[in-house]
């Protein structure tokens, strides 16, 4: 583990008739240019068993950065800004939350 490890997570909800566009967004663009940027380790996305009250499924993005720095630099980072022009395309098919700390504590097996 490295010590200095900050993890960036977003729960996003799906429309579950229409939302199939954003998931392979996902999938085949974002989380690969993601990746891209300075500093970014790992990205994982893990489909979540809950729904929202309408009925939306949801997926948990988890992008692993090597310290805060590199957090801080992609928060401000060109990227970052196209990806929300890219989100705001989307806006009728899905809604996230994003979380972000760092990683005080971890066990391996």
């Amino acid at each position: 583990m490295n010590k200095d490890e900050v993890l960036y997570v977003v729960r996003s909800w799906v429309d579950p008739e229409h939302g199939q566009p954003y998931m392979d967004w996902l999938e085949n663009k974002h989380m690969a240019e993601v990746l891209a940027e300075p500093g970014v380790a790992w990205a994982r996305k893990a489909l979540l068993d809950q729904t929202d009250e309408n009925g939306w499924s949801s997926c948990l993005l988890l992008y692993g950065f090597e310290d805060r720095a590199a957090l801080d630099t992609y928060m401000k980072s060109d990227a970052r800004d196209r990806f929300w022009v890219q989100l705001e395309e989307m806006k009728d098919i899905h809604y996230s939350d994003r979380f972000w700390g760092d990683v005080d504590f971890a066990l391996d097996g």
